[in-house]
């Protein structure tokens, strides 16, 4: 059985969002650049992507609006942003230019999704092909921010720590592994995807039942004496 090795939506997002304006290869596609942004002196953002396959791939480019809503992650269809092509096929060893634009050339403020997703075919043999789903970050008119916008909390409720962030900044915030680490105190290594919190925003991270906290008065700082419903915050 041969397995065609790409990359599922969370695990190209993980990927792709932890090195911004570096070309990031995901199985049959190399994509580049891997985050996108629009301004008022850029009004489109453009991607490249190039089929490293022997065969062509068929591809669809759709957006999706962001938002951080509760803590997690909310995406829904949206018309605002306009995607050419949104539908095409790439010759082996090939490229081929995305261009993104706002539909409204006075368009607000907003975070959005690049979805870039193969559109399968038959599978030859007895072979199994999984279809890769992109999903990169467009920023319309919103501009990176800094980690100081964020303040940090954490609590302990009955299935585990809980690690929250929010952005009270107007710019975007993408956190690393150190970074976070740096701001909370707590060593929780790549297991976590931090990933990015949006101006105005909480995002919360579910560590789970231990921490280990290599800065105890970091953490001192951020740890709440009661939760949202959860016991009191112990140190480790």
């Amino acid at each position: 059985m041969r397995i065609k090795s790409l990359l599922a939506a969370c695990g190209a997002t993980l990927l792709l969002a932890a090195i911004p304006g570096v070309p990031a290869s995901a199985g049959t596609l190399q994509v580049n650049p891997v985050l996108l942004e629009i301004s008022a002196n850029r009004r489109t953002a453009t991607v490249t992507l190039r089929n490293q396959e022997s065969v062509p791939v068929t591809i669809r480019a759709y957006p999706l609006e962001w938002r951080q809503t509760g803590g997690d992650e909310q995406y829904a269809e949206t018309s605002a942003v306009i995607v050419s092509p949104p539908i095409f096929t790439i010759a082996p060893g090939a490229t081929q230019l995305i261009r993104v634009g706002l539909r409204s050339p006075s368009g607000a403020r907003q975070a959005y999704r690049l979805i870039i997703e193969e559109v399968p075919g038959a599978s030859p043999g007895n072979g199994i092909r999984v279809a890769l789903r992109l999903n990169l970050p467009l920023y319309a008119m919103v501009p990176a921010g800094q980690a100081s916008a964020l303040r940090w909390s954490a609590w302990q409720e009955h299935d585990g720590w809980v690690v929250e962030a929010v952005n009270g900044g107007a710019g975007y915030v993408r956190l690393s592994p150190e970074a976070a680490q740096n701001a909370t105190g707590i060593r929780v290594g790549n297991q976590v995807n931090f990933g990015t919190v949006l101006p105005g925003a909480t995002r919360r991270w579910r560590i789970g039942p231990q921490l280990e906290v290599r800065d105890q008065a970091r953490f001192g700082q951020i740890a709440r004496a009661q939760g949202h419903g959860g016991a009191q915050a112990r140190r480790d």
